[in-house]
């Protein structure tokens, strides 16, 4: 099977249809079974592409010139719009907003779209790097869309005051009559960039690649072709050198000595405070972004949000003094202190105010599963490997069953709990092991449980040994204060995960005890390798 991955950013939702069908044409030219991944944001396709799990990608320029670097990913053809292998950058704001020129955006509300985009990340930062700024110093506020359509969508919606976003997906919108894009205006245009490519490993066959690359550029020769084609806007694909990208890499180069500087914000330190990713990035910012601009408000310091791709970096992370303050799991919290010494601070106080929650085994409704005792030789989506709730407890809970990895008919670990609990609806698994309050989202939908861990405690906010003492203080301080009955913190509590709508409370190591004690008792001969080998 030949997996073909796509990244969402790089053409509306609506359009990833399209994508499903050429690569269904490569399929039916090659004659070889293919399929399609996708996924939300260039770092979950990048890491992909790295590991070999797929070897072939659509991917956005800046990605492409830094995966070229780092492990020698190679161009394979690239589409032509309107005659050109180019896009640009748009900066766009509100139809009826008297904002005229990028300057003007001084002190407002900006949406990029992925740290990785060349058109929505990239390009407006080295525009501001021109004008002797940054981004931090810039702009009032600051958030990721993940997703080009989403940043049209905010400003149409007036959520944000302007937005970078690419001018293929931005026209494409327009074309389609799109009433977000209707309700923009576009006040800057970047120079022409080397358009998004499709690109190979550097381990692919040569066969299969010489088949690819001969089906993508001989595309527009057919009917089907053409439709799919025409469907896309695009006129089809073409040859492109890598020197297309040196204007990126100039621009790459320009801002990352930009970045050496010390980080500051309207005279204030930046903290850097990391979340792990239970959720998708752009969901995180939504839930986040209101405690960070809390936190600004109520201390002497700015906050800016970190996403990493998996724990494991988020972790790292923290032991090397990337972030200063990190919200983790009971897991992964241990394991940063076992590592670099990570200190727990605070804890949510949990939906009952008990400091705890659970991992709920799941099921669809229909289905014919009624306890964990059945689930020998059925399939199982678990969420990250480091995931309290939806890896280890649920690897007890099946152990207790007497069921390991290697008696199931097949398993699967998802990054984040809501791929989990979609895998399950969809059929694609008879089970899938999350955390309580993500199951609840879902029961109105056909989700069932079907088991229960015991209660676990919630997982602490965390500071690295290098922290200093006032910026903890300060957190600690603010976050005490946040008062559910309070209007105002009522309303960026609930923006948050259940567990967090009580406000914190203060946490111990001691907390966390019990999950380190299960975490050391796993053998390291546990059917497939159940669990994360560390040792806490």
């Amino acid at each position: 099977m030949l997996k073909i991955g796509v990244a969402s950013m790089i053409t509306p939702v609506d359009a990833v249809k399209y994508y499903q069908e050429i690569i269904d044409y490569i399929g039916e030219q090659i004659k070889q079974p293919v399929q399609m991944i996708h996924r939300r944001t260039y770092d979950e396709m990048d890491t992909m592409l790295e590991r070999g799990e797929v070897k072939v990608a659509f991917i956005c320029s800046a990605p492409y010139v830094k995966n070229r670097e780092k492990f020698g990913i190679e161009l394979l053809v690239a589409p032509s719009v309107n005659g050109k292998a180019t896009y640009h950058s748009y900066i766009i704001v509100h139809k009826d907003s008297p904002i005229q020129s990028f300057p003007e955006l001084k002190g407002k509300f900006f949406a990029f779209t992925d740290p990785k985009s060349n058109t929505g990340k990239l390009y407006p930062t080295y525009l501001l790097k021109t004008m002797g700024t940054t981004p931090e110093k810039f702009f009032k506020k600051i958030m990721y869309s993940y997703s080009h359509n989403k940043s049209v969508e905010f400003v149409a919606k007036k959520i944000v005051d302007g937005a970078a976003v690419e001018s293929i997906v931005y026209e494409y919108m327009l074309k389609k009559n799109s009433p977000y894009a209707k309700q923009t205006k576009v006040i800057k245009r970047s120079q022409p960039y080397g358009i998004p490519p499709v690109v190979v490993t550097n381990d692919i066959d040569a066969g299969l690649k010489k088949k690819i690359k001969e089906v993508l550029l001989n595309m527009h020769k057919t009917e089907k072709g053409r439709a799919i084609l025409r469907a896309m806007m695009i006129d089809g694909f073409v040859e492109i050198q890598d020197s297309a990208y040196n204007s990126i890499r100039e621009m790459e180069k320009s801002v990352k000595n930009n970045e050496t500087a010390v980080r500051k914000t309207n005279g204030r330190k930046v903290v850097l405070f990391g979340v792990i990713p239970r959720d998708n990035p752009r969901i995180l910012y939504e839930k986040y972004q209101p405690l960070l601009d809390y936190l600004s408000e109520e201390t002497p310091y700015s906050y800016e949000l970190v996403i990493k791709k998996n724990y494991e970096e988020t972790v790292e992370a923290l032991g090397h003094g990337e972030i200063e303050v990190a919200l983790l799991g009971p897991l992964t919290y241990l394991e940063a202190k076992a590592r670099y010494g990570a200190i727990c601070i605070l804890k949510p106080r949990g939906i009952d105010g008990n400091a705890s929650y659970k991992s709920v085994i799941i099921k669809r409704k229909d289905s014919n599963i009624k306890s964990t005792d059945e689930l020998r030789g059925k399939s199982m989506a678990f969420s990250a490997s480091k995931s309290t709730s939806g890896n280890l407890m649920p690897r007890y809970m099946l152990a207790n069953s007497g069921i390991h990895l290697n008696e199931l008919s097949n398993y699967a670990n998802f990054d984040y709990h809501d791929s989990v609990v979609k895998a399950v609806l969809k059929g694609q698994y008879d089970a899938g092991a999350v955390r309580d309050s993500v199951a609840r989202k879902y029961i109105k939908l056909g989700l069932h449980v079907i088991a229960e861990s015991p209660e676990i405690p919630t997982g602490p906010l965390v500071v690295g040994p290098g922290t200093p003492f006032s910026i903890i203080e300060n957190i600690k301080r603010a976050l005490l204060d946040l008062n559910p009955n309070n209007p105002r913190h009522q309303k960026i509590l609930k923006r948050l995960d259940d567990d967090f709508r009580n406000g914190f409370i203060e946490a111990l190591d001691k907390d966390y005890a019990d999950i380190r004690a299960k975490i050391n008792a796993v053998p390291q001969t546990c059917g497939k390798g159940c669990h994360p080998k560390i040792k806490l």
